[in-house]
């Protein structure tokens, strides 16, 4: 009888050890798959900034560089720099009139595609 307690014991260490290596496993793929969220959630939100911040830099030099050619063709430098307002002005109402078609839509999508966007990743 003590030699079967023995071989239970020794077989019941062994489980007991499958499953703490079962659980750290377990703990390594959660961490493994919230890192990839994580990546995948704000690359793409790190490099828009990125790009609107080169962008909104670019616009301001080419907005410069046309105010100052429409006030040369208007001969008034200060009318060239209504005008390109006034052009601004237009973008921004034609902008909000088709907000939710250019933003609203395409954001919504990104964000349900993050959150319900299926793996071929083992379910805990």
């Amino acid at each position: 009888m003590p030699k079967e307690n023995q071989n239970t014991r020794t077989e019941l260490n062994k489980l007991l050890e499958d499953i703490r290596e079962y659980i750290d496993a377990s703990f390594d793929l959660m961490k493994v798959n919230t890192s990839e969220w994580i990546i995948d959630f704000f690359y793409p939100l790190l490099s828009s900034i990125v790009m609107l911040v080169l962008m909104a830099i670019l616009l301001i030099f080419v907005s410069f560089a046309g105010a100052y050619y429409v006030g040369d063709l208007l001969c008034s430098i200060p009318l060239g720099f209504l005008s390109m307002g006034l052009m601004y002005l237009l973008f921004i109402v034609v902008f909000y009139a088709l907000r939710k078609k250019f933003i609203m839509q395409p954001l919504a999508k990104f964000i349900l595609k993050m959150f319900f966007h299926r793996r071929n990743t083992p379910k805990l």
